[in-house]
């Protein structure tokens, strides 16, 4: 069961938020790309200074191991989104620069899809602790 304090649920939340806001800038027709390298650097600066370091810091323990799943795909997805971000950086053809756009955009869905996974289960695992209560 994954039940967040209300500051930790607002930490996935507001990291959700940083990425629908990157993903937004990221769809763009007109790519400011050195606008997406300094999103994504805040994006990757609220999860580790909010969340991860937040985890490290977390007395309680079992409900980081329920968690750790999310929080290494997180951190992994992440990563890979930096490399996203730096070749579309260094493309120099629109068709290139094109596919880069669409998987740093797939990638965001990705990162997204889990912030929404960890928060339902965690409105989930909430629901049922009250009912039960």
């Amino acid at each position: 069961m994954m039940i967040f304090s209300e500051d930790r649920r607002s930490r996935y939340r507001e990291l959700q938020q940083a990425l629908d806001e990157l993903k937004r800038t990221a769809s763009q027709n007109n790519l400011d790309r050195a606008l997406v390298a300094a999103e994504y650097k805040k994006v990757q600066q609220l999860f580790a200074d909010r969340i991860m370091a937040d985890s490290n810091s977390e007395s309680d323990q079992s409900e980081i191991r329920s968690e750790q799943p999310y929080l290494t795909e997180i951190h992994k997805q992440l990563r890979l989104l930096a490399t996203d971000v730096t070749f579309l950086q260094a493309s120099r053809q629109p068709a290139t620069a094109a596919s880069r756009q669409k998987g740093a955009i797939a990638r965001l869905d990705t990162l997204i899809g889990y912030c929404s996974a960890l928060l339902q289960k965690n409105s989930d695992a909430s629901e049922t602790a009250k009912m039960h209560n």
